[in-house]
């Protein structure tokens, strides 16, 4: 698959589909600072990063059967987890840093009737979920929250490096075997690969690209499966 050249430095805010109810930060680092996610969150009550989910439906129906159980990272006020839901996969839990986006995301989706769907205060830095439990992880826009302050994308801070390693550790830990981890990114793979193929992860990487004008990746990481039985998730 054809690579792209480096985009320039984009505002995270203009990648969204539609415009943001509230400002856009002064400082891109304020995207790593909880206090801005719960101050921002408590005046917006949806937002989706990216493209909505009509633009990769077709992606997550590919890779994601109905009896699938599903980690979503960073929910915040996004509607992924109700669009999932609405096309039979109903197994899903949600995790947020900001509890005022948990907190609000709960109601919402109470007052839907959507009371499978689970939704918990964690960090995706520190997973607290037992060792194979989910068929599916799945992030959009989370992950690249974590390259704001990462310097020279072909040469990322060692601390930009050491917290995507953390989350893909955790990732890796919580997929059963043969399950799935979709990362939506901006993130181009000349950059992402060397992230993904580290010797740690058991994994395969393979990605796919819709928008129009400028493309967002669709990553796919299948973990290897060793032919063991995996225990359902237990907090």
């Amino acid at each position: 698959m054809q690579e792209e050249s480096e985009p320039k430095l984009r505002n995270p805010e203009m990648e969204g589909s539609r415009k943001p109810t509230t400002e856009p930060p002064s400082t891109a680092l304020a995207y790593q600072d909880p206090h801005y996610w719960n101050e921002r969150f408590s005046k917006e009550e949806h937002y989706e990063w990216f493209k909505d989910y009509s633009h990769f439906r077709h992606l997550i129906q590919a890779h994601i059967p109905p009896t699938s159980s599903v980690l979503e990272l960073g929910c915040g006020n996004s509607q992924l987890c109700e669009e999932m839901y609405r096309d039979g996969i109903t197994e899903v839990t949600c995790i947020d840093l900001s509890a005022v986006a948990v907190e609000k995301m709960q109601k919402r989706l109470e007052a839907k009737g959507y009371k499978e769907i689970k939704v918990l205060e964690a960090d995706m830095l520190d997973l607290p979920f037992n060792d194979e439990c989910f068929d599916v992880v799945i992030e959009k826009g989370t992950m690249d929250v974590l390259f704001v302050n990462s310097g020279d994308p072909w040469n990322p801070r060692p601390e930009t490096v050491a917290q995507v390693k953390a989350m893909l550790e955790g990732v890796h830990r919580v997929l059963k075997p043969d399950g799935i981890f979709i990362s939506i990114s901006f993130g181009q793979p000349h950059f992402r690969r060397p992230l993904f193929d580290a010797p740690d992860f058991t994994w395969s990487v393979e990605w796919s690209t819709f928008g129009d004008g400028f493309h967002y990746f669709f990553y796919v990481l299948r973990k290897a499966s060793p032919g063991i039985f995996a225990l359902n998730c237990v907090l």
